[in-house]
């Protein structure tokens, strides 16, 4: 199926939220030097280059899942990758711009595709899909104008669908049953919903809201965590309260861990809510999402701050493993 607009020109993100692209910076600068450009190339270069390296960046992913046969998949934004578990890591799904994979029960896997046009037309567009345990590609969702509010990649073990929905100055967590009916999830008013994560009971929801880790019980009642998870300094400078907190998920034994992207770290939260930093990161690389295998290895994916991603596999021995594509 072809896509409805050119998927391979994706948006640029300032970490600071400033959401300026990185072709209005470049247009800018050649602009205001355009009657002295000789005389100011070098200068325009140096601050381009300047701004390009310090500002902006791709909105990092934070999709990494393991299915029944201990096979991890996750983004870079560009594919999907697979890691078998003899250790081969292969493309699992080319050119495909996902921040977030779903598995359902049956190990199907789901993913997004979004893309931006350009300021010449001002158009998104995007298709859902999914790849079947039998290596099929199939799109769930057509190509289609427009940004993907819903995009179906957040479901509970009832195959019940969860995504933020703008309410004046707060947001509300919507639900869309497996019949297609669409309610509130609670009338709890988040400030600014950025990632949720479905408990390992398969009904509990964790959401990352601004700074803070909420909890969100079956029966809609809304439990705070903690108030922030912000740190005093931020080794990444460049990251604004925004995309501050990343990927959130839980171990069997209902643990919560949080990638605190701003800070290089990931932090566990006990059911008891003791809280404690697992793994620190140092220099250019920071962790956005994770998981906890059923042999206790803890598996991060991280992005650079030039955009790369690789993941990591830590066994309970301290061993690491890395895999970059």
């Amino acid at each position: 199926m072809t896509p409805l607009v050119n998927p391979t020109r994706f948006y640029t993100w300032n970490w600071a939220s400033k959401e300026y692209s990185l072709s209005n910076l470049h247009e800018n600068v050649i602009q205001s030097n355009r009657k002295s450009m000789e005389k100011n190339t070098l200068v325009a270069i140096l601050f381009y280059l300047l701004l390009a390296s310090n500002l902006l960046t791709a909105h990092p992913g934070i999709g990494i899942v393991m299915d029944s046969q201990g096979t991890v998949y996750y983004t870079d934004l560009t594919h999907v990758w697979k890691i078998s578990p003899d250790g081969s890591h292969t493309i699992a799904v080319n050119d495909v711009h996902t921040h977030q994979l779903y598995l359902d029960q049956e190990d199907n896997l789901y993913g997004e595709h979004v893309w931006y046009e350009g300021e010449a037309t001002d158009i998104w567009g995007h298709y859902i899909w999914r790849l079947n345990h039998d290596g099929e590609l199939e799109h769930t969702i057509p190509p289609t104008e427009g940004f993907p509010l819903n995009n179906t990649l957040v479901r509970d073990h009832d195959n019940n669908e969860y995504w933020p929905k703008k309410s004046g100055e707060h947001e509300i967590l919507k639900k869309k049953s497996s019949h297609g009916n669409i309610a509130s999830a609670t009338n709890h008013r988040f400030q600014d919903i950025r990632w949720i994560c479905v408990a390992k009971n398969g009904k509990d929801l964790y959401v990352i809201d601004h700074l803070s880790l909420k909890k969100v019980i079956s029966d809609g009642k809304v439990v705070t965590i903690l108030d922030t998870l912000k740190e005093s300094v931020a080794p990444f400078a460049s990251v604004g309260d925004h995309h501050y907190l990343m990927g959130a998920w839980t171990d069997a034994e209902e643990n919560v861990y949080v990638a605190v992207f701003g800070a290089g770290k990931i932090k566990k939260i006990t059911p008891e809510g003791k809280v404690e930093t697992v793994l620190e990161i140092t220099g250019s690389w920071s962790p956005v999402g994770g998981l906890v295998a059923a042999d206790g290895s803890l598996w991060v994916l991280e992005f650079s701050e030039r955009n790369e991603a690789r993941v990591r596999k830590i066994s309970p021995d301290g061993k690491v493993q890395t895999f970059q594509g």
